[in-house]
């Protein structure tokens, strides 16, 4: 499967329908999937516990809240010239940076919270717009073996998409296969079972195609999945 339309893949009936399409956007780094995403685990998991631990949760997802703002912030194209009082940045790598000044201050500042354990998750896609693999590894994974499932499944689905793109197959496909294995509330089955199928595709298409069988057999999923398995599984050889 070709990049570009790799990313194109990152309860109860309604919850697994809607998961998929989350899955999806959070695969094309959708803005608003990253804001829904942030306030969902945080307010969701941060309910209970200490009126203490409540409000640093509260603390750290507004100063998240405010580190997403700046990742989200649409590139300013060539020409352009900048808005006052606007941030503006001119490449994804300059983005990334600005973004992680402010998302360290949260996994800094609140490490044992959802907020902060988030935060080193997106401090892992920036170190990774700005080519420094290295520390985009190191971050997914503290995140990949955090406590809280969700925020780890989804480490470990960028960890695996960072293998790959790097050569490093089998890691992924470790990866992939644990998150088919137990599927989260973030990355589902299907999601996984995609983006396996993707490696699969030069290596073993035979494999590849029980994957994509699978997908489309599963009528739980979203009409969009199975129709990106179907549309996959033709190109097969």
């Amino acid at each position: 499967m070709r990049s570009s339309e790799r990313h194109h893949l990152k309860q109860d009936q309604f919850a697994v329908k809607t998961q998929e399409t989350l899955d999806w956007a959070s695969a094309h780094r959708n803005p608003l999937f990253y804001a829904v995403l942030a306030i969902v685990l945080v307010l969701a998991l941060g309910i209970g516990g200490f009126y203490y631990q409540q409000n640093r949760e509260q603390n750290a997802s507004a100063l998240l809240g405010e580190a997403l703002t700046v990742f989200n912030t649409p590139l300013t194209p060539a020409g352009t010239a900048p808005t006052a009082g606007v941030p503006s940045f001119a490449s994804s790598s300059d983005r990334a940076k600005a973004a992680s000044a402010k998302l360290s201050q949260v996994a800094d500042k609140y490490s044992h919270t959802d907020a902060g354990t988030l935060a080193k998750y997106f401090l892992g896609l920036s170190a990774e717009e700005m080519n420094d693999k290295s520390k985009a590894e190191q971050y997914l994974k503290e995140v990949a073996d955090s406590g809280n499932k969700d925020t780890a499944a989804l480490a470990k689905s960028a960890l695996a998409s960072l293998y790959h793109d790097s050569g490093r197959d089998q890691d992924a496909i470790n990866l992939y296969k644990q998150l088919i294995d137990k599927p989260t509330n973030t990355v589902s089955r299907a999601t996984a079972q995609l983006s396996l199928a993707d490696i699969y595709e030069s290596k073993s298409p035979a494999d590849a195609r029980k994957l994509y069988e699978d997908v489309i057999k599963n009528k739980d999923n979203a009409e969009q999945v199975i129709s990106i398995a179907n549309a996959r599984m033709a190109t097969l050889k």
